[in-house]
């Protein structure tokens, strides 16, 4: 099982690590989806591992100061279509990550947004399923997808490589001059190149699945 944010999400029209795992024939439940906050990841990993069986889970923390509104009202709806960037639905929420495009967003990050309670409920929540793994048998990996600035002392109980994060290793490599700019802001997914690397490094790094043969036709 996986969740993460769109650098992850496999049921896209960009590809993904993810996806490239699947086409080699990794059982995949994925619980990603496309700009969705630390809160909707976790709360979703928590809920599938208390529901389902699975040998492993990764779990792909994103970057802090994103918001997941649930769609209640048309007030909502509208104030969704009016985002420049971020005006689509996954499942009944509009992951609106951090864009402030409506007055709404604005007023939120101005006067109301708390970075401090923001990150002991990512700790927290990781923690909590963490504890959930061990208890069912499932090996956990995180990696971080950005970084995240902590001020939270508590933030190395999280159990990752906190000197690394997927979206530096992206920008900083050969992979970025591939990249895709032609909707501007918009593309914030890694392009195939990179996502094929991701694949064969998660899988040296913690899964260890009898994949390598196939990942290395991906070469060819």
């Amino acid at each position: 099982m996986i969740s993460g944010c769109g650098i992850t999400w496999s049921r896209q029209e960009r590809p993904s690590w993810a996806r490239v795992l699947k086409i080699c024939g990794v059982d995949i439940d994925d619980r990603a989806g496309p700009a969705i906050s630390n809160q909707t990841i976790l709360n979703s990993m928590i809920e599938s591992v208390l529901e389902d069986d699975y040998d492993q889970a990764i779990c792909q923390l994103t970057s802090d100061r994103k918001l997941d509104i649930e769609l209640t009202s048309d007030a909502r709806r509208d104030a969704m279509a009016m985002d420049g960037i971020r005006n689509f639905t996954h499942g009944d929420i509009w992951p609106s990550s951090a864009s402030i495009d409506h007055e709404c967003k604005r007023i939120y990050y101005d006067y109301i947004y708390s970075p401090g309670l923001e990150q002991s409920d990512i700790i927290y929540k990781w923690m909590l399923l963490d504890r959930l793994c061990q208890e069912r048998g499932v090996k956990l990996h995180t990696v971080l997808g950005y970084r995240i600035p902590w001020q939270n002392k508590h933030h190395a109980m999280i159990r990752t490589d906190h000197d690394y994060n997927i979206w530096d290793d992206y920008v900083e490599g050969p992979y970025w001059q591939h990249h895709d700019h032609s909707v501007g802001k918009k593309n914030t997914v890694p392009n195939k190149f990179f996502q094929i690397y991701l694949a064969k490094k998660f899988n040296t790094q913690f899964l260890k699945l009898d994949i390598g043969h196939k990942l290395e036709k991906f070469d060819a």
